[in-house]
């Protein structure tokens, strides 16, 4: 099967991807499995809370632009990569906990690699929109999608500190998850940044290379 990518000029609707069709019933397979099965259900709602929004709003905004095959199976795959820590409340991830004993770090580093991953894996998505709906410039196409995962990566800090102040102590700090680091919302924020930055790089050169291969 052959993936659309941003510069793809067809795409198949929502009802009629076959790919997409099955991305939404894994997702939905391993989000009921939580549900009955994560360790903390509380936290594990407002885990999903902006989950579900941002699902609707992909939902509702499909006849506005359909996003490639490429972009939607990077958004399955962070939204996985999000479901795994809120299952374990993050603190208590099995990868991120056999990562910790494995180098001998002094915190579970799963949270880390999922805001680094939501620059990694978004920016994609951010760039198609950006290049193809609002008709962003070439070079803006490429330092926009950083600064938007910059942008979002804020702003989820301020819902975590949001959310820490209108629950109990114990949720908030589960849910926020810094883990006894005073810099935990500038690593985060960093991280994702950093990770857009890389994706942005391995698609340019993906690019490049594309176009050295065209007769």
């Amino acid at each position: 099967m052959n993936l659309t990518t941003a510069r793809s000029a067809d795409r198949t609707p929502l009802t009629r991807n076959k790919l997409t069709l099955l991305l939404t019933a894994l997702l939905l397979i391993y989000w009921i499995y939580g549900w009955f099965n994560c360790i903390d259900l509380q936290d594990w709602i407002i885990e999903n809370l902006l989950v579900v929004i941002c699902l609707a709003i992909l939902v509702v905004s499909r006849k506005w632009h359909r996003l490639s095959d490429l972009s939607y199976l990077c958004i399955f795959l962070f939204i996985m990569l999000h479901l795994y820590g809120a299952f374990y409340a993050y603190t208590q991830n099995a990868l991120g906990g056999w990562l910790q004993n494995r180098f001998n770090l002094w915190r579970n580093p799963y949270d880390r690699i999922v805001h680094f991953s939501f620059g990694l894996l978004m920016a994609y998505p951010f760039r198609e929109i950006l290049i193809n709906r609002f008709k962003v410039s070439a070079r803006a196409s490429w330092l926009l999608p950083v600064e938007v995962a910059f942008s979002l990566g804020t702003i989820f800090e301020l819902i975590e500190w949001g959310v820490s102040v209108v629950t109990t102590k114990e949720t908030g700090e589960t849910y926020v998850a810094t883990q006894g680091d005073v810099w935990d919302a500038h690593k985060d924020i960093a991280l994702a940044a950093s990770g857009a930055a890389v994706c942005m790089l391995i698609t340019f050169i993906g690019q490049r290379i594309r176009n050295s291969q065209r007769p």
